[in-house]
């Protein structure tokens, strides 16, 4: 299990409380920091890139679904932008974790021509040598 925060102000300030909450708990885990780049548009881009490819699943009937996707949708623009922040985060994690791969050429079904393999041992059992 691993930890993603930005550095910058937010680590900063929470890290210590972080550092002083894991030992209390004995709670320790590794916490990776992510240089922040740009603005929040610019670190969203991670996931939007993979949004565009595979989606983003979400629970739709969850009681906070309708503000995440407002809040998404209304994204630069909007007054709200945290959650974006955070799923931008997410993405660059992601993008760490799991490294791409070229999906499989499906394989064609083949035919049934009716024949079967059969091995050496099945035919020598109908035959009798002399």
């Amino acid at each position: 299990m691993g930890w993603a925060e930005e550095k910058g102000q937010i680590s900063a300030g929470v890290g210590p409380a972080l550092d002083r909450r894991q030992r209390e708990r004995k709670a320790f885990c590794y916490r990776e920091q992510f240089p922040t780049r740009g603005d929040k548009a610019v670190r969203a881009q991670s996931i939007r890139g993979r949004m565009a490819l595979e989606g983003l699943y979400v629970p739709v009937n969850a009681p906070w679904y309708a503000e995440f996707r407002s809040e998404l949708l209304g994204f630069p623009a909007g007054k709200h932008d945290d959650q974006v922040d955070a799923l931008g985060l997410v993405g660059q994690l992601l993008d760490k974790m799991i490294p791409g791969l070229k999906p499989a050429e499906p394989e064609l079904p083949k035919p049934d021509s009716g024949y079967r393999v059969v091995g050496l041992a099945e035919l020598a059992a109908d035959w009798v040598t002399f």
